[in-house]
């Protein structure tokens, strides 16, 4: 997938300016006209603000977003990108609800919107956010995303990304779509069968009580109609310093059948539409031994995946991000050991 080319900020801003000019337009007429229908003894009806529920369809209304950057329009700040944009993500619920993830925090609270004549484009706000205040590692945009939220008055949807424009020309936040296979905590007898299967030493007279959890995604790698799982094992015999096990299977008529096992594997996990031998790359991030965390791609070679490259954590690989979702250990399924 091609990312969509940057806008000038001078476009930006000259579309939300006249967004803007059309909207205030647009509620003077309607002052006007309902003005008028009090004097002639009707009763104006009531003007509804819309929200997400009550403006459905709407292409914000359940959206999901990641942040790309933040353009701000004093040239001293200049833009500023997130390192991992999957650490800044936003939903946009359609109770008129939003949550964030930004770095090491969360946000909840509400967003309220109303389009223009045209509904790609129009006034939007947030309502006060409820954030957590832990001391994320720098750098991080978390303080920015949170004390510039309240200033919010504006949105462009273009090429597939979300504009949110800041009051008094303060800048604009650019997100884009959030593309995800969430993490399953829905116990499968099938998967576990065939995680004991893939995990000889997982026995009982081994671990003693240090059982694991995992959890896993479902998402079609070879084009064949079939699901395809890709499974995250916690606990202290599938994890060390660099990470945890992942295996991937592929379902058959018998069962799931180990395709391979990723040791010391780290979310995220990125599926790539690129495609070599029928199956498509993954992406998966490595990290420890004092090394700098890297995105490493493997591409399948007829009977396993194997390394091809490696990148830098700067930006996040194309595709489609699976084990999506803040989990750890304790939301992790149970896995019973083998006897």
């Amino acid at each position: 997938m091609k990312r969509n080319s940057h806008l000038s900020s001078a476009f930006l801003w000259a579309f939300f300016l006249a967004s803007f000019s059309l909207f205030m337009t647009s509620c003077t007429t309607k002052t006007q006209e309902s003005s008028k229908e009090t004097t002639e003894g009707k009763e104006a009806a009531p003007v509804e603000e819309k929200t997400a529920e009550n403006e459905n369809p709407h292409p914000l209304a359940g959206s999901k977003w990641r942040l790309v950057e933040f353009t701000s329009m004093d040239d001293a700040q200049g833009v500023q990108r997130p390192s991992d944009p999957l650490l800044y993500t936003m939903e946009l619920k359609a109770d008129s609800t939003v949550h964030m993830r930004l770095n090491c925090n969360v946000a909840n609270g509400t967003w309220k919107f109303e389009p223009s004549a045209d509904p790609s484009n129009g006034s939007f706000e947030f309502g006060p956010l409820a954030t957590t205040k832990a001391l994320c590692p720098p750098p991080s945009m978390d303080e920015l995303v949170a004390s510039q939220a309240q200033w919010v008055r504006g949105y462009l949807l273009n090429d597939g990304k979300l504009y949110l424009s800041l009051m008094a020309d303060g800048g604009i936040f650019t997100w884009e779509p959030q593309v995800e296979a969430p993490y399953l905590a829905k116990a499968d007898a099938a998967i576990e069968q065939a995680v004991l299967q893939a995990s000889p030493d997982y026995k009982k007279d081994v671990i003693g009580n240090a059982k694991a959890t995992y959890v896993y995604s479902l998402v079609d790698l070879n084009d064949d109609g079939t699901d395809e799982a890709i499974v995250y094992l916690m606990g202290s015999i599938f994890c060390g310093t660099g990470g945890c096990n992942m295996m991937v299977f592929t379902k058959g008529d018998d069962g799931y059948r180990l395709v391979n096992d990723f040791s010391l594997a780290r979310t995220p996990v990125v599926i790539s539409p690129a495609m070599n031998n029928g199956w498509n790359d993954i992406w998966k991030m490595e990290s420890g031994g004092g090394e700098p965390s890297n995105y490493v791609r493997y591409a399948f070679n007829g009977k396993k995946y194997t390394e091809k490259e490696r990148k830098g954590t700067e930006s996040i690989p194309e595709g489609v991000v699976c084990l999506a979702g803040d989990f750890d250990f304790q939301k992790g399924i149970p896995l019973e050991p083998i006897d």
